[in-house]
């Protein structure tokens, strides 16, 4: 499945080597991107055959998590944490329900910066970076 080609990494005695890091391709993006042009977008997964559009799922995400106050409370921690995959997915979340949204735009801006200083991939930074004025133009 995708998921799983995400999370392809090269063998250990080519990781190393200078001329092979990641500072433009990325061995997870390559990876998805060769299951998907070969096999298609479905995964195998039948829950993905008719996902819910993000915003029908997030309000009741929200309310299965207890409310848009503690998706908030668990972003900023998760920031706080250093995990800021996890924060910039809850705050997707508030946003796509549109609750606190302006607040989730701050914090997702402001991971994202933190993630882009944390790649050496240039386009992965350069997006990050990209995404993170688009949502503070926004008024995040």
């Amino acid at each position: 499945p995708p998921d799983d080609a995400a999370a392809s990494t090269p063998p250990a005695n080519t990781r190393s080597k200078p001329y092979l890091q990641e500072f433009y391709g990325h061995v997870g993006y390559a990876s998805q991107a060769y299951f998907a042009g070969t096999l298609g977008w479905f995964d195998g997964n039948a829950t993905n055959l008719g996902r819910l559009a993000p915003g029908d799922s997030a309000p009741r995400m929200i309310a299965l998590a207890g409310g848009a106050d503690t998706v908030m409370a668990t972003a900023e921690a998760a920031v706080a944490d250093g995990e800021f995959q996890w924060a910039i997915e809850l705050a997707d979340q508030l946003i796509f329900a549109d609750e606190k949204k302006a607040v989730a735009l701050r914090l997702k801006a402001g991971a994202l910066r933190q993630m882009a200083d944390q790649t050496i991939n240039a386009p992965t930074r350069n997006y990050y970076l990209l995404s993170a004025r688009e949502l503070e133009e926004q008024g995040g």
